[in-house]
């Protein structure tokens, strides 16, 4: 994918939800799709965009672990982006999202941390979800039409 074909599939979209592997690219500068995930974040905190970027407090966890591991300086940084990257909202875990995520297992019997990032997805009314996993992309997809899927990688 590049920045065009993007573009073309956030056409209409005003809320994104953005999966952990989307984040990862963002920060890694050695991902292959480091320059679409900092046109999509520039994107996201321009304010006079009106896409808006959504994660899940799942998705921060996963974020801050190699962080806590790495030491205080790594740990500030995420810490300041998961609290004040303009556009970007970090979801709850609260009892309706637990209860859509319970939902969601018990139905497609998905791993409990990605049902949660569905029902956040879903609850918060995104209307596409974006990865750069590859293999989550393959089986949600066609698990949840409802969102417009777009993979990084593609």
């Amino acid at each position: 994918m590049d920045v065009s074909n993007l573009e073309r599939a956030l056409d209409g979209v005003q809320r994104v939800f953005l999966d952990t592997s989307t984040c990862i690219a963002y920060y890694s500068t050695s991902e292959a799709v480091h320059p679409l995930a900092r046109h999509l974040f520039r994107r996201i905190a321009a304010a006079q965009d009106s896409l808006a970027g959504y994660l899940s407090v799942i998705t921060a966890a996963e974020l801050l672990v190699r962080p806590i591991r790495a030491g205080a300086a790594d740990l500030k940084y995420t810490h300041a982006f998961l609290r004040a990257f303009p556009n970007l909202t970090l979801l709850p875990a609260d009892v309706d999202v637990a209860l859509q995520a319970a939902t969601i297992r018990a139905t497609t019997r998905l791993p409990l941390p990605d049902a949660f990032l569905v029902a956040s997805a879903t609850l918060s009314g995104c209307e596409a979800v974006i990865t750069n996993d590859e293999a989550w992309y393959k089986r949600l997809r066609t698990l949840f039409p409802a969102f417009r899927w777009i993979y990084l990688s593609a």
